[in-house]
């Protein structure tokens, strides 16, 4: 998610992230639209103008044409640009109208949010924690057993602003695009309020009204641990010297060991090809790159393999309060609701489960083969 709200910044690390407000005072993006470091366009040399994404802008091509015609498709109107620029920038350039108070956005959050992130931004299962880990950014996990940074909203992010942008467009996770700029400003405040995150001195109450001019005055912990990247002076211009190289052969190279998270078997095996002809072939006579391979005779049932491709990421891990395939006492009282419940709470979704489990290209009998398959492991 930071990759989205940030890319265009680097991440200063370690103890230089604690001292950064002195060493890039003048080089990082404060949240103040009247001082963005960069305009959105700029002459590089008298030569070319560039955009802020390294992009060189040229001249439209000169075409002599009748009145009314254009050379590809029509000019885009101000509702088709609309629909399309909705991305919001560090300084809160781009949020658009709205307004929450933050106990409205803790209710938003408890019925669109906490089902993943936990009701007080803890994290459920795997998903991300959104709340606490101040002070963990200089940790470095080197060996197994030392903890490493926690990255949360509130101890890494270097804005809040663009995360108006990611909810909006990409969340709740089941059905992104379904919450109003009201519901989404209330969440970002209820968040912040989770983070103790002050604003002019102030903690954030539940009857703070959350709205763009609230937002662009946010400064968050970390936000001077970015240094802001000119794409237009990329730094892979310098020359290579060649000279004094270090001998490779000679340095020792640490290998971490550090314990990994479960690993998960592939549900479809795939052949990968270095070389050579494929051994399989695609529609029309075409060779596949990959093809399925074909499960053995007497492997599994039916609902098995449709489990393990969209269901067994919640069901595995207990993931947002799911009951756990295997567990007897996740299933004990479900099962005795009788398999036509199950099927009914599956196909058209119960509770936090959204229907299908989200795979809504399932048929309705591929769902029941699943509740099948999952009643059998559990009993």
């Amino acid at each position: 998610m930071f990759k989205s709200v940030a890319r265009n910044f680097t991440l200063v690390t370690g103890a230089l992230a604690l001292s950064a407000s002195a060493a890039l005072a003048g080089s990082y993006t404060p949240a103040d639209p009247n001082h963005y470091p960069y305009h959105d366009k700029a002459v590089i040399k008298g030569k070319a103008k560039i955009n802020i994404d390294g992009a060189v802008i040229r001249n439209a091509e000169v075409v002599k044409l009748k009145k009314g015609e254009f050379p590809l498709g029509k000019t885009a109107t101000p509702e088709q640009i609309a629909g399309w620029n909705v991305d919001v920038r560090p300084d809160g350039k781009g949020l658009p109208p709205g307004k929450m108070t933050v106990e409205k956005g803790a209710e938003v959050f408890a019925n669109n949010c906490a089902m993943c992130h936990g009701e007080f931004g803890e994290g459920a299962g795997k998903n991300p924690v959104l709340v606490g880990g101040f002070g963990t950014l200089k940790n470095q996990a080197k060996t197994g057993g030392d903890e490493g940074p926690e990255k949360t909203i509130g101890s890494y992010a270097p804005y809040i602003a663009p995360f108006f942008w990611y909810i909006k467009m990409a969340m709740p996770l089941p059905t992104p695009k379904k919450l109003t700029n009201d519901e989404v400003y209330g969440i970002l405040g209820y968040i912040l309020q989770l983070n103790d995150i002050k604003v002019d001195g102030k903690e954030i109450e539940d009857d703070t009204v959350i709205d763009a001019n609230f937002l662009k005055k946010v400064h968050m912990p970390n936000e001077k641990g970015f240094e802001y990247n000119d794409l237009r002076h990329p730094y892979s211009h310098g020359k290579r010297c060649m000279n004094n190289c270090v001998d490779m052969k000679k340095m020792k190279v640490m290998h971490i060991a550090i314990d990994a998270t479960d690993t998960i078997t592939p549900t479809v095996k795939v052949p990968r090809y270095n070389c050579g002809a494929p051994k399989f072939k695609g529609a029309n006579g075409v060779p596949a790159v990959e093809a399925e391979i074909a499960a053995p005779a007497g492997a599994g049932n039916a609902g098995e393999a449709a489990y393990k491709k969209h269901c067994a990421g919640c069901h595995d891990t207990g993931a947002a309060g799911a009951p756990v395939v295997g567990q007897k006492g996740d299933w004990t009282s479900r099962i005795k609701e009788g398999k036509a419940t199950l099927y009914e709470h599956a196909i058209k979704g119960f509770n936090g489960m959204p229907p299908k489990g989200g795979a809504m290209s399932l048929k309705d009998d591929e769902v029941k083969a699943i509740v099948d398959y999952m009643i059998e492991k559990s009993k």
